[in-house]
């Protein structure tokens, strides 16, 4: 029972998300418009790194390569920055993880929250972070390292997914655009 009541939750959290998309991003638009046009691959690049680095709900690396290929930036370019910065970043956040893993993921969630996720992690164990990985819903790096897992764990469970869904989405923004 516990698995549909979370699969629901997920399912109506990807819903929510999809359908205020269009005001995200209409409000961080603006701001990575200005951005893009002053730095160029450079805005890319950082934008990337840091919306793959930073747990958010909301937004994805794939906000930027989408404004990229709306400013007319190289697709080639952009698909390589997109997936190589993101598993840079989610590197850095996984051996945050392992260094830092309580005091970070407390500063993102609550200490109930943490426990809960420690306890989800146990349960499912690391098909978890595959899941996370792959879909559009809020994949935080950071718990590769708090729960512990090996960096050949970590690229296996969470690296090589994260990269299928970047050719993923990146297929489907290319094919909408």
């Amino acid at each position: 029972m516990r698995t549909y009541i979370v699969i629901s939750l997920i399912l109506i959290l990807l819903l929510i998300i999809l359908i205020n998309y269009r005001t995200l991003s209409e409000l961080t638009g603006g701001f990575l418009e200005e951005q893009i046009r002053t730095w160029g691959y450079l805005g890319i690049i950082v934008f990337v790194f840091v919306l793959e680095l930073i747990p958010q709900p909301f937004l994805s690396a794939l906000v930027p390569f989408t404004t990229g290929l709306l400013f007319n930036l190289d697709l080639l370019y952009l698909i390589i920055i997109t997936v190589l910065f993101g598993i840079t970043a989610n590197y850095v956040a996984y051996f945050i993880g392992i260094h830092y893993g309580d005091s970070v993921a407390g500063f993102f969630v609550s200490r109930k929250n943490y426990k809960k996720s420690l306890r989800w992690f146990d349960k499912y164990g690391k098909i978890s972070i595959t899941l996370l990985a792959l879909t559009p819903l809020p994949y935080f790096p950071v718990m590769g390292g708090v729960f512990k897992m090996t960096p050949r764990e970590f690229s296996i469970y969470a690296i090589i997914p994260r990269i299928f869904h970047f050719i993923i989405f990146i297929y489907l923004i290319v094919w909408v655009i």
